[in-house]
């Protein structure tokens, strides 16, 4: 072995056993000489004054000048002697997915991006959501009018409002292939949130089952194309079923902040178009006079000589909310902190707003309160363009509102 191979051997040595010792003074250049023993268990240590020279067997002599040992700089070192401190890599954020409205990604549940409008992301595996919503004022109920009282605001609720049992059922792989989704909406929840459930069939009756399609085209962009209410069980008063209408939506997610336990790091854009219940209320209303006239239904602007029956009217109105004009519908979710997110929404015929929010990390409970009809149209009181009715027809009172509508809805959402 060399000298020099025996400097860097003890060099080596006293820096795993913890004997290394500061050189003795900045002035002058200092190295090691050769080690007397080569034995590392006659190595000693003598302690002292730390700007003391250490004991044998190392010592120090002056390098003459010009023969110094190179130092190290940090633009030379890839690790970065200046900054020694590693900043930890962030971990990636995966694809989203959901199944009706809540949002899965990253092995958890997250809070919904809007309330009746459609999301385009799709399950992953098998998913099913269970949901209850209510309403305090369902639109053909009567006319909500902004409440006196508290007391008043409880009539309205018990004599204008509803309330669903939502189900939802999705299975496949958005990503890979295409997802489906069963989606299954129930009016009859016999519960005191209106007396239209005391018209129901009983529990778990006046049942609505849709169907949709979902792929992502990339970890953050997906669409969804589905028909609600495609089979539907009709009470036979008339007074419930809901309409059959059919959409089509992109969503998208806009990572803004690469950090997902930070504030404001993702927002959501979802738009599309659809029919049916996504028709503005005028539209609606308009197709129900033109249908009773084609029913041979009195109607504005139309008298028969005869007219038609109950049933008849009933049947023409009904199928009249059907599909028909497709409508743009539209929503922004904006992720405030994980597990609480901010929603607006354009659901076809008006402005809704509010939250969503995970009360319980790593629990697929889902809490979602709303206004909705913010904006004063036609749900606030229009006139409709009808044949040989100068002037534009009304609207029924029944189906109008004098303030915004609020609605509440808790979900629980598994993933298998």
């Amino acid at each position: 072995m060399t000298a020099a191979s025996k400097q860097w051997l003890a060099l080596a040595i006293a820096a795993a056993t913890g004997l290394c010792q500061p050189i003795p003074a900045r002035s002058q250049i200092w190295q090691t000489t050769p080690l007397p023993a080569t034995n590392p268990s006659e190595l000693q240590w003598e302690a002292g004054d730390p700007s003391a020279e250490p004991a044998a067997p190392i010592s120090w002599e002056a390098v003459p000048k010009g023969e110094e040992i190179p130092v190290l700089k940090a633009e030379d070192n890839p690790t970065k002697l200046d900054n020694p401190v590693a900043k930890l890599p962030t971990i990636p954020s995966g694809p989203t997915y959901a199944n009706f409205r809540a949002l899965w990604r990253d092995g958890d549940w997250l809070p919904q991006i809007s309330n009746t409008v459609p999301v385009g992301f799709g399950p992953q595996g098998v998913m099913a959501t269970f949901e209850y919503r209510g309403i305090d004022c369902i639109t053909g109920a009567g006319l909500c009018t902004v409440p006196s009282s508290w007391d008043n605001y409880q009539q309205q609720i018990s004599k204008y409002g509803d309330a669903f049992f939502d189900w939802s059922l999705g299975f496949g792989d958005s990503s890979k292939y295409f997802g489906v989704v069963l989606s299954a909406i129930i009016e009859g929840t016999e519960t005191p949130f209106g007396t239209r459930q005391a018209n129901s069939n009983g529990f778990l009756a006046d049942k609505n089952l849709g169907i949709h399609i979902t792929r992502n085209l990339s970890p953050d962009t997906s669409i969804r194309l589905g028909v609600n209410n495609l089979f539907r069980e009709v009470c036979d008063n008339g007074d419930c079923g809901l309409p059959q209408s059919a959409f089509g939506v992109i969503s998208q997610r806009l990572r803004l902040n690469p950090d997902q336990n930070a504030w404001f790091a993702n927002a959501y854009l979802t738009a599309g178009a659809g029919n049916g219940s996504f028709r503005s209320l005028g539209d609606q209303i308009q197709a129900s006079y033109l249908a009773q006239r084609a029913a041979g239904c009195s109607t504005y602007g139309y008298q028969p000589k005869k007219d038609c029956s109950a049933e008849t009217r009933r049947r023409a109105v009904f199928s009249a909310y059907d599909y028909g004009q497709l409508f743009p519908i539209a929503s922004l979710g904006i992720e405030v902190v994980k597990g609480f997110n901010l929603i607006s929404e354009w659901s076809g015929r008006n402005l809704n707003a509010g939250l969503s929010f995970r009360p319980f990390p790593e629990l697929g409970l889902v809490i979602t309160p709303m206004f909705e009809n913010l904006i004063p149209n036609c749900d606030y009181g229009c006139k409709v363009s009808v044949p040989d009715y100068p002037g534009g027809a009304p609207l029924p009172s029944n189906v109008l509102t004098e303030r915004a509508r609020f609605s509440i809805q808790a979900s629980i959402e598994v993933k298998f």
